[in-house]
């Protein structure tokens, strides 16, 4: 050990000339200095009533993906290419090895030296968002930002940094020292950079390279939302840093490749070893980890950071919105646990107005960090079941097979099928290859599910295929293979499949026989629904159809004759329900509805009603001071407004639905408007009657109180102005 520590001062010494210490410090803090320069009034948003947050934390987090793919990587290639290519000039390993000191020592302490270096630009790149994070605070004021931050959180992230960046520096010393040229070092270390960059740009490993480990750091950096500290992407690293150090010593040791691995039986006998050895490890390092219920009840905890009262935290179901669990919070912690066996289903937690969407069954556990307020929600998850939970929605269609259907002259059934079939088995592969971050695999029943919705999206392309071509004719009949392929996954659909509207939908089409063509579909959809045997799958079934064709129909008379001939048939209070609250809906969202004469304030306090306007069109704006969209779209709204203040019939109003009323008063003291501005008392009963989910929202209330446009085109679109210009000339 007293020699290695020699050995390392000695290449220590070394570098010294070389200018990578200058150069560690430099390329630590380029990327936070180009980012506070190139965007230097990107922070300067400031979020009322956001929680107090760390601008150091925000500094790291937002730039780190870009200095560990890039910048420190980068680095480590010329950083190994100068310390090796001292000693390749001039033969100087020859002369180092007289002395008294063994070739590991050397090698290694090569590496050591590197590793300091590497170490060195990451800790510029942590003291340099830390200096940029202070003069931002200073720049940029905002009441939530604080100087503070989380020592242990920095350490952890620090430590986790260093460790991501252990086998690379192997990889890059390694080749740096076998190869005398300076090109290879840096033709490979371009490639994986390159490699890097398209798992970045495609979201796709690439699995056997090592510096994919770099990659899924980027992915995982946030410690707050990993279960354990030392997650995949350490593991990877360790792995390459043992793997290299020894290809790397061996080679040197051995001046090249034939005598360090093949001079002998013995080396033969040794690389045959490790290359299995390691191979074995490597397949069982990288293959997901499976998924593992702990036990039969579900335990939901967590902590909260808002400066919102809430109390209490609700667990519902997602599809009827059944209370499951109402959690107090205390001290802004939460914690839930049961023993009862809860189904593998969606769910919503629910705090605050805002929602967190889980899927979840028995033997799951949660931990939630929120951070939340009015504007803003932030969720940090650790679950036993995070793969299921951070999926993707993989099931979108290849390129390939894209172009084939948007081909309108494209009639080639073989070119079809097999580009659909090409498409079903990379989004199976995908499937089933998936995991997160942290290596953690999906659980059957979720990738079942998955996999039946899949079948489903192809056998509909299939369908559609059909209904364009011929439904008769057997040359665009697709291949058998194929089809029983397709159907015998989803011959036992699963409980979220079995509720799926897609997958209810396309029980619907099978129903109508695959005919091109059918007169009435409705009506003999109706008929055939009403032979089934009475069954859940029948309510779900008729549900869906009922529910569309009540929304189709503009007559009222005749959407009450179609409602009240079929709700009865539906068994399951459940769905009976939800159809008479949809009815209920569409019922007072139709056009020529009368409209409710809201009740409101003007920025002066007064009340005023909405039948003041009557006699003209009304175009309402409901918007919040807290939405940025609504805040981006209303200079385009009061535009239009100025654009129409000719127009005799016709006028524009923006409506609040801030639930605090001084938030929004004191919005319009900075941002004074020429258009009427109100406040809605009680907007969420409002919004709530009207399944209004999302502002900005526009309205257009005819001269006689009723309903014209309950969801206008928004102003910047030509459709608005279509709408607006024959309005005018009524």
């Amino acid at each position: 050990m007293k020699k290695l520590l020699t050995t390392t001062k000695v290449e220590w010494l070394k570098i010294k000339g070389l200018g990578l210490t200058y150069l560690a410090i430099i390329l630590g803090a380029f990327i936070p200095l180009l980012f506070f320069v190139i965007n230097p009034f990107g922070r300067n948003t400031v979020l009322e009533d956001r929680p107090p947050y760390s601008m150091f934390q925000v500094f790291i987090l937002e730039n780190v993906q870009a200095f560990i793919l890039c910048m420190l990587l980068i680095f480590m290639i010329i950083a190994a290419s100068k310390i090796a290519q001292l000693d390749h000039k001039n033969n100087c390993w020859q002369l180092i090895e007289t002395q008294p000191i063994t070739k590991a020592h050397i090698y290694f302490s090569k590496y050591i030296v590197l590793l300091i270096l590497c170490f060195l630009c990451i800790a510029s790149y942590f003291i340099s968002n830390f200096l940029l994070s202070l003069a931002d605070f200073y720049v940029h004021p905002d009441p939530a930002k604080i100087l503070t931050f989380d020592i242990l959180w920095a350490l952890k992230t620090f430590l986790r940094m260093c460790i991501a960046v252990l086998g690379i520096a192997a990889l890059q010393l390694c080749i740096s020292v076998v190869f005398p040229g300076f090109i290879w070092s840096f033709l490979i270390g371009i490639l994986g950079l390159c490699l890097n960059l398209t798992s970045v740009a495609r979201s796709e490993n690439f699995t056997f390279s090592p510096y994919n480990s770099l990659y899924i750091f980027g992915n995982s950096f946030e410690v707050r939302n990993l279960n354990r500290f030392i997650s995949f992407s350490e593991y990877l690293s360790i792995f390459w840093v043992i793997v290299f150090l020894i290809i790397g010593y061996f080679w040197y040791s051995g001046k090249s490749f034939k005598t360090a691995f093949f001079k002998d039986k013995k080396k033969i006998v040794f690389s045959v070893l490790f290359l299995m050895i390691g191979s074995g490890i490597f397949y069982f390092l990288q293959k997901p980890i499976a998924y593992k219920a702990d036990k039969e009840g579900v335990t939901i905890d967590g902590e909260l950071k808002t400066i919102l009262k809430i109390d209490t935290i609700k667990i519902y179901s997602n599809d009827f919105h059944k209370k499951i669990a109402s959690i107090p919070v205390k001290n802004n912690k939460f914690s839930w646990t049961t023993t009862e066996k809860i189904p593998f289903d969606e769910y919503l937690v629910e705090y605050g107005g805002k929602k967190i969407p889980l899927i979840f069954g028995s033997g799951d556990w949660f931990h939630l960090n929120i951070e939340c307020n009015t504007s803003y929600n932030k969720i940090f998850l650790k679950s036993n079941r995070k793969a299921d939970q951070v999926y993707q929605e993989d099931e979108q269609l290849g390129s390939a097979f894209e172009k084939v259907l948007n081909d309108e002259n494209a009639s080639d059934p073989q070119e079809f099928y097999k580009a659909a079939e090409t498409d079903w088995k990379r989004n199976v592969k995908k499937l089933e290859n998936f995991a997160d971050a942290e290596n953690h695999a999906l659980s059957g029943e979720y990738k079942a599910y998955k996999k039946q919705l899949l079948a489903i999206k192809y056998l509909n392309e299939i369908n559609n295929y059909r209904k364009i071509t011929s439904s008769t004719d057997s040359k665009f009949a697709p291949p058998k293979e194929f089809l029983d392929e397709l159907n015998e996954n989803i011959q036992r659909p699963t409980y979220l499949l079995s509720k799926d509207d897609e997958y209810l939908q396309y029980k619907l089409d099978q129903m109508l026989d695959g005919k091109k063509v059918v007169s009435n579909p409705d009506s003999i959809l109706f008929v055939k629904l009403d032979e089934l045997p009475q069954s859940l799958e029948k309510d779900r079934l008729l549900a869906k159809h009922l529910n569309e064709n009540i929304e189709l129909q503009t007559d009222s008379a005749a959407r009450y004759k179609i409602f009240n001939s079929q709700i009865n048939k539906i068994q399951n209070k459940d769905y009976r329900d939800r159809l008479y609250a949809s009815f209920e809906q569409i019922n007072i969202s139709k056009k020529g509805v009368p409209f409710p004469n809201l009740v409101l304030l003007d920025d002066k306090g007064k009340t005023s009603e909405l039948s003041q306007y009557r006699g003209k069109y009304v175009v309402i704006d409901l918007w919040a001071s807290w939405c940025a969209p609504c805040k981006k779209i209303r200079p385009v709204f009061e535009t239009r407004s100025y654009q129409y203040r000719y127009a005799d019939n016709i006028r524009f109003i923006s409506v609040s639905i801030d639930q605090d009323k001084t938030k929004w008063a004191n919005y319009l003291k900075t941002k004074p408007s020429e258009v009427p501005q109100y406040w809605m008392p009680n907007a969420e009963q409002f919004m709530d009657k009207y399944n209004i989910q999302m502002i900005p929202r526009f309205v257009i209330i005819d001269p006689q109180g009723k309903i014209f446009n309950l969801n206008a085109p928004f102003p910047d679109e030509d459709n608005f102005v279509e709408i607006l210009d024959k309005l005018k000339k009524y």
